[in-house]
């Protein structure tokens, strides 16, 4: 659900082929022990706070979504956010699953769930469920009413922004919103009030790069270190299986220890943050994949990519689906039997999520491989599945990593050492969360070895 132009240019494919990992071993020393497949030795466990934390932890709710209607477009003469060309298949009738965080805006403060999402960097919400694509889903999970709350203030600002086949126009505002399970306020929090939505039926938080390059005010998690609750621009994530059963949540400033184990791996953002403002009027969490295979059940691994592969993908936690290249998708839909329905969707028989294969994807070179069973990486619709992996729109698209993905990874996003850190994802229990200071690169580098 990203804000910004996936059509490009043709060279894309090829950008990631001039790519170098920051050498934390040279900033910080070797690691403790060899990794392997096993549990590596990991060092002593240090800078695990308890009392007098500094980090901010939220749960995480998954959503389902089902036939989600839109109107015609009204035309507000407006400043664009970015433009975006449609990426979510399913979309087109409505369907998707989505991981939503609850906050309270306004004085006094409004419930609204809204959307995680790592591919945008700004809060957009709907003010009643009038202008809403979707007025049921509204009333379920919130609107904000400017004119209830003493500390609304109006910004004199239009915005226009398009997510995949969703759209929404509007007005900025600034109000104080209240984040976490501790309910902290953040004064003079920026907030786009729907005017217009069309198959967006809830509002969405986006947490991708704000001031630093992406906008010219401080988004949340600007502010979240500007008022000291957190030391450095980074947050973590864990959606849980598909499902339920394991927990769901997002720690702003910390590292949950309980829900990986070894070493986090650093994946580069790439291209470097100034080089996606050129080329894409944004920044956002790009990284290098370099391989893909696939293990159907009780057979070996299939690699579907050569020794020598590499290519940049978006990853995007408002994004249901993973999108490949159509040819790749074709394979992984054979070995899955998967088919295309009428609107070119492939699906799964849900017996499939029964079966113990995976889907599985490399970084740095075989340095780690995230395996994702096919238990997550179909998604469920209740009355049928599909396959978690669609083709994109064009060979030239941008490489996206949805939630079919996002739910097998354990994801540190690092806007202090512009890089995300990545781990299976593998709960083992509660109260493992250690916060992060200004020495972060060399804290995820060494010290916030996963205790699973």
């Amino acid at each position: 659900m990203a804000l910004l132009r996936l059509l490009l240019l043709g060279v894309l494919p090829f950008l990631c082929l001039s790519a170098s990992l920051p050498d934390f071993s040279q900033r910080y020393g070797a690691r403790y022990g060899q990794r392997s497949k096993g549990k590596p030795i990991r060092p002593p466990i240090g800078n695990h706070t308890c009392d007098g934390r500094r980090h901010i932890r939220a749960k995480l709710q998954s959503r389902k979504v089902n036939n989600v209607t839109g109107g015609a477009v009204s035309t507000y003469a407006t400043s664009k956010i970015s433009g975006r060309s449609p990426r979510e298949p399913l979309a087109r009738y409505g369907e998707g699953i989505v991981y939503m965080l609850e906050l309270d805006i306004g004085t006094p403060g409004q419930t609204v769930s809204a959307i995680l999402d790592t591919g945008s960097y700004t809060l957009l919400v709907d003010p009643d469920c009038t202008q809403a694509a979707d007025p049921p889903a509204c009333q379920t999970y919130g609107y904000y009413d400017t004119a209830q709350s003493s500390t609304a203030r109006n910004l004199n600002g239009w915005f226009a922004g398009q997510f995949g086949t969703g759209y929404m126009e509007g007005v900025w505002y600034s109000d104080t919103a209240y984040i976490g399970l501790d309910n902290l306020p953040l004064p003079n929090l920026r907030v786009g009030v729907s005017k217009w939505s069309q198959y967006i039926w809830a509002g969405v938080l986006g947490v991708s790069y704000g001031k630093a390059w992406n906008t010219g005010y401080q988004t949340l998690l600007d502010l979240l270190v500007a008022q000291s609750y957190i030391e450095v621009p980074i947050f973590s994530v864990g959606v849980g299986y598909q499902g339920g059963g394991s927990p769901s949540d997002i720690v702003f400033g910390g590292v949950d220890r309980k829900k990986y184990r070894g070493y986090l791996e650093p994946l580069e953002i790439y291209p470097y943050p100034d080089q996606q403002l050129k080329l894409f009027d944004q920044v956002g969490y790009r990284v290098n994949m370099t391989s893909l295979a696939v293990t159907p059940p009780g057979q070996n691994e299939t690699m579907l990519t050569g020794s020598d592969f590499e290519r940049n993908v978006l990853i995007d936690s408002g994004s249901t689906y993973t999108y490949l290249d159509g040819a790749l998708v074709a394979i992984i839909a054979e070995a899955l039997h998967a088919y295309t329905d009428d609107h070119g969707v492939y699906r799964v028989p849900c017996e499939s999520r029964n079966l113990d294969g995976s889907v599985n994807f490399g970084f740095n070179f075989f340095n780690i491989i995230i395996r994702v069973n096919y238990a997550d990486f179909i998604v469920d619709f209740d009355s049928y599945c599909a396959l978690g992996v669609q083709p994109t729109d064009h060979s030239n698209s941008t490489w996206v990593l949805g939630t079919s993905f996002i739910r097998a990874a354990y994801l540190v996003f690092d806007q202090q050492n512009n890089a995300v850190w990545i781990a299976q994802y593998l709960p083992c229990g509660d109260d493992g969360i250690t916060d992060l200071t200004k020495d972060a690169g060399k804290q995820l580098w060494l010290e916030v070895t996963g205790l699973c």
